[in-house]
C-alpha cells in the first residue's frame, strides 16, 4: 500500500479483498505520521474492522448468517513497524493472527493448496534456512502444490519483501518444473503427462469434467485425478495422477499403440495413444523426465 510500509497478498474472493485493501489504504492516507510509521499494525486493525462492518451490512436477514454474504477473502500483510521489526499478519473473518521474526521457518498458508504446501514442507523437514534458501524452498513448495492441486497452476509467483523493495519471482509452472525437476522428481513416479490438442478439445469446465470421467473409465482402479498445467498453442498439458507407479500403465499404453504414427518433432520424447472416447484422435502421453519437460517448454511452445 502506497500510504504506509505494508505489502499484502490475498486469496479467496479477490473482489472482497480488493475492496477491503482499498478501504484500508484510503484510511491510512488520512491518518497521522505516527500511525503510518506503525502501518503494519494499524492496517490490520482497520482491515479487521472493515470485515466486521462488511458482514453486518451485507447480511440480508437480521440475526441469521448466510454463507454467500460472509467475507470470503483472506489477506496476508507484511511490513515493518517504527522500531524496524518485521511482522506478518493473517487477516480474515475469523480474526487476526500475527507472527514476527523467528529463527524457525514458519508462517501462514491459505488457499486451496494449503494442505499440499504443509505436506511438502513437512516431508522436506524445512527448518532454519537463509533468506535465499527459503525463497527456493517456497518456490518448490508452490510448484509441488501446482502439480497436485487442480485449482492451482498457470504461473508461480513469489514476492520477497524487504523494507525498501519487493522482489518478484514469476515463472510458468512447466518452466519452473524444468528448473527444479531434481527436487520434485521423486513425487512424480505415479504420474504421466497427457497432451490434448487445444483446437479439438477446448479447455472448458465441461470438457474438464468429461476428461476426468474418461480417465476414470479407462483406468477404473488406478486413476486418481488430473491437473491442467498449461494451455499451449498446440496442446493442453495435463499431469495425470495414479495411485501406483505408472511403469506398468505406461508400458500397456505403449504396446497397445505401437502402430500409430508419432509426430516427428515429438518422436524421441513421447508416445502416442488413440483413446476410443476421443474418436481415436492422437493424444500424446509420456513418462515424466527432465528431458520431456524441457521438450514441452521448448518444442511445443507452451
Amino acid at each position: 500500500m502506497g500510504s504506509c510500509n505494508v505489502f499484502a497478498t490475498m486469496v479467496g474472493s479477490s473482489r472482497d479483498c480488493e475492496n477491503m485493501l482499498n478501504t484500508v489504504n484510503g484510511v491510512m492516507e488520512r491518518v497521522s505520521e505516527k500511525v503510518v510509521n506503525n502501518g503494519i499494525h494499524s492496517a490490520t486493525r482497520i482491515a479487521s474492522n472493515y470485515i466486521g462492518w462488511w458482514e453486518t451490512c451485507s447480511t440480508p436477514y437480521l440475526f441469521q448468517w448466510c454463507p454467500q454474504y460472509l467475507f470470503q477473502g483472506c489477506t496476508v500483510m507484511v511490513g515493518w513497524d517504527a522500531s524496524d521489526c518485521p511482522y506478518v499478519y493473517n487477516v480474515n473473518r475469523h480474526g487476526v493472527q500475527c507472527k514476527t521474526k523467528s529463527k524457525c521457518c514458519n508462517g501462514f498458508v491459505n488457499g486451496s493448496s494449503r494442505y499440499k504446501v504443509h505436506d511438502y514442507f513437512n516431508d522436506c523437514n524445512i527448518k532454519d534456512q537463509s533468506s535465499n534458501e527459503l525463497l527456493v524452498s517456497v518456490i518448490r513448495t508452490l510448484l509441488y502444490a501446482s502439480l497436485f492441486d487442480r485449482k492451482s497452476g498457470g504461473d508461480i509467483c513469489v514476492f520477497k519483501v524487504n523494507k525498501k523493495e519487493v522482489q518478484r519471482y514469476q515463472q510458468p509452472v512447466l518452466e519452473a518444473l524444468c528448473a527444479h525437476y531434481d527436487a520434485l522428481a521423486s513425487y512424480l513416479h505415479k504420474s504421466m503427462f497427457f497432451l490434448f490438442h487445444t483446437e479439438r478439445y477446448q479447455y472448458t469446465h465441461e470438457h474438464d469434467v468429461y476428461v476426468d470421467k474418461i480417465f476414470g473409465e479407462i483406468f477404473p482402479e488406478d486413476y486418481v485425478e488430473n491437473v491442467v498445467l498449461k494451455k499451449g498453442q498446440e496442446y493442453t498439458v495435463r499431469l495425470v495422477h495414479f495411485n501406483k507407479p505408472v511403469d506398468e500403465i505406461y508400458e500397456q499404453l505403449r504396446i497397445e499403440n505401437l502402430e500409430r504414427d508419432v509426430s516427428p518433432h515429438l518422436e524421441a520424447q513421447m508416445e502416442q495413444v488413440g483413446l476410443e472416447q476421443y474418436n481415436k484422435d492422437a493424444v500424446l502421453f509420456g513418462m515424466p523426465t527432465q528431458m520431456l519437460v524441457a521438450g514441452l517448454v521448448n518444442v511445443l511452445h507452451v
